[in-house]
């Protein structure tokens, strides 16, 4: 009898995939609008992507039965089996609820069922009260329908009574080997090394056709866990809110609404190269290593370099919210990491098609990592290309395609694009583990010698790549911004809190910037959230919905950057700068011009980050 348990593991497995293909049917058909405007292609392509966050819930699912079942292949326990068998039943009910509270939200507010959703049962009357008697009397039918149907299928097709007469050691110890590595692959989503995450399934230019492949559950679950800390309460409270948020609008305050525009173009083509992990140590005009970007300072010889540019956050995620939003990072977490929350950011892709743009987005590996697929498809950019999409016979690395691969494709592609384009790349070959396809040129500096020889062949294959787009037809009415997503430890050893840590380069160059600011150093402190509203007033375009950004060429704006940590923030200004561990309440690598700057600036970025992070929870 114990050979069979393995089997009823494995049916209890299929019923769950095609359980939630029911609860998936569900949502599309109560849709059925924006389905339809979706078209019934990408509704049908849905099933088939769901599977990889389908078969990772089921897993996790499957962990209590497991266990369950393989004492049973040991010992007597038919009381176990009954344990399964309502543990199952329970689920079904559970799922069926999570399915129809999903109707509900998403018809009121078009996002997924969320943990902050769920902080709203705090008040059932006032839920009770303000929801329709349609939509109570419906989803409670409904609740049950899908609940009967499960219960019903499970207990005729699935379950199964059985007493152990006579054991099967060698089947016991087979099915305990087996099955924990199984379900463990599965709930990561099998051995890539980027565990699987919402954006994993996303596949569609339709939010609504995204949202409906994202399995419902495991969206709900990871959302509770993710915001567990917090839920719905800001822990950096520092002062009353009303004077915090006076504070940070005076801070965004100008005078005049106006700019020194710097391009000759009026509506240039826009290349956005991000450099993966592009410490300003590297850059020797930014006072950095002598002899690690060399194709880079021949550009800034011709370009506009930024000396006092900062990350926003410590990932890529954070990163690249902060250029493509204008969203600062914030102290442990991200809201790169949460469809839930990205879908109220601005959009500068977005912004950009308004006004006739084409948009692109280049990577190597796969975007994955920190839910980034999921934050690029929600910028609808016209053309999005990862690691899997370029030809198998590419040669990669263990992460995706080397960069000499992605800038050669990166020629391909703008040569077929409509003018004017936007087109954002993401390099990949300086992050770990460095194995570019290049042999070492840089013979020193200890530990730090792979990341070293990782950036400078990098930098190579921008010089490759500037050389060749020159020859282009696109390249006279072209502006290319050079920008790092985020900084890196290197031979010159920084302190965590030091603002040097956090200094990255920022170029900007080609036939669109005037011929006056070629060569030249900007010295304006400022950070990657304010490249979008610097972009959009160059461009003459109103900037307003990114209020986390500022024109850095209005000579009204006030200068400083503030960057985020595990530990709390910085926090940078003329002649001042200091870090603030939020953990042990301490005031880190502190450097103010008077006591007076001291008490302001530190007030600053307390309020900044106050306000911030209840916009933040807000979402």
């Amino acid at each position: 009898m114990s050979k069979r348990i393995p089997l009823y593991f494995l049916k209890q497995y299929a019923f769950w995939m095609l359980f939630f293909v029911i609860t998936r049917s569900v949502f599309i058909l109560y849709n059925l609008k924006k389905t339809a405007e979706a078209g019934i292609q990408d509704a049908l392509l849905s099933y088939w992507h769901a599977l990889y966050l389908d078969n990772s819930i089921v897993c996790y699912i499957l962990v209590f039965p497991f266990l369950l079942l393989f004492v049973q292949t040991l010992a007597k326990a038919s009381v176990l089996n009954r344990i399964n068998q309502y543990y199952t039943f329970l689920l079904i009910f559970v799922i069926a609820v999570i399915t129809v509270g999903e109707l509900a939200v998403y018809e009121e507010w078009n996002v997924k069922l969320t943990y902050k959703a769920l902080s709203y049962l705090e008040n059932p009357g006032e839920v009770l009260h303000s929801a329709r008697p349609k939509i109570l009397v419906f989803g409670t039918l409904l609740i049950g329908v899908i609940t009967f149907i499960g219960i019903f299928a499970f207990q005729k097709l699935i379950f199964l009574r059985f007493y152990l007469q006579k054991r099967n050691y060698f089947i016991s110890v087979v099915f305990f080997l087996i099955t924990p590595v199984l379900l463990f692959l599965g709930i990561r989503g099998g051995t890539r090394q980027i565990p699987i995450s919402e954006s994993s399934v996303y596949f569609s230019k339709n939010n609504f056709i995204n949202n409906a492949t994202v399995n419902t559950t495991w969206n709900l679950v990871s959302s509770i866990v993710k915001n567990m800390r917090y839920m719905n309460e800001n822990p950096y409270k520092f002062y009353d809110y009303k004077e915090a948020k006076r504070v940070v609008d005076s801070l965004y305050a100008v005078n005049k609404d106006t700019t020194v525009k710097i391009l000759n173009i009026p509506k240039p083509n826009i290349v956005m190269v991000v450099l993966e992990s592009w410490s300003g140590d590297l850059v020797k005009s930014l006072g950095g290593l002598e002899g690690v970007t060399p194709e880079f300072e021949k550009l800034i010889a011709n370009g506009l370099l930024f000396t006092n540019f900062y990350a926003s956050g410590e990932l890529s995620d954070q990163g690249l919210g902060a250029l493509l939003s204008g969203f600062p990072a914030q102290p442990t977490t991200s809201i790169v990491k949460q469809p839930d929350k990205f879908q109220f950011l601005p959009s500068l892709p977005k912004r950009l098609q308004k006004e006739g743009y084409y948009t692109s987005f280049h990577f190597g590996g796969q975007l994955n990592y920190g839910n980034i697929r999921g934050f690029i498809f929600f910028h609808n950019m016209d053309k999005i290309m990862e690691g899997a999409d370029f030809p198998s016979s590419i040669p990669q690395g263990s992460l995706g395609v080397h960069d000499q691969y992605l800038f050669a494709q990166l020629l391909k592609d703008y040569n077929k694009y409509r003018q004017p384009f936007f087109a954002t790349s993401f390099t990949l070959s300086s992050h770990s583990p460095y194995d570019e396809p290049m042999e070492d040129v840089i013979k020193w500096g200890d530990e730090h010698k792979p990341f070293l020889n990782s950036v400078y062949y990098a930098d190579k294959c921008i010089g490759d790549f500037m050389r060749e787009a020159k020859t282009q037809t696109w390249y006279k009415n072209t502006l290319f911004i050079f920008v790092a997503d985020h900084t890196h430890l290197t031979p010159k050893n920084r302190s965590y809190f030091s603002r040097d840590y956090r200094h990255i380069p920022l170029l900007l160059y080609g036939p669109a910037l005037k011929e006056e600011y070629r060569g030249k150093k900007d010295t304006t402190i400022c950070s990657q959230t304010d490249v979008s509203a610097t972009l959009l007033a160059q461009l003459g375009l109103p900037h307003k919905e990114f209020h986390w950004s500022k024109d850095v060429f209005n000579p009204y704006s006030h200068e400083f950057a503030y960057y985020s940590s595990k530990l709390g923030f910085g926090w940078t200004s003329p002649g001042n700068y200091f870090a603030y561990d939020y953990d042990h309440q301490e005031i880190e690598e502190p450097q103010f011009d008077s006591k007076a700057s001291e008490g302001k600036l530190v007030k600053c970025g307390k309020c900044f980050l106050q306000v911030l992070f209840e916009e933040y929870l807000k979402y």
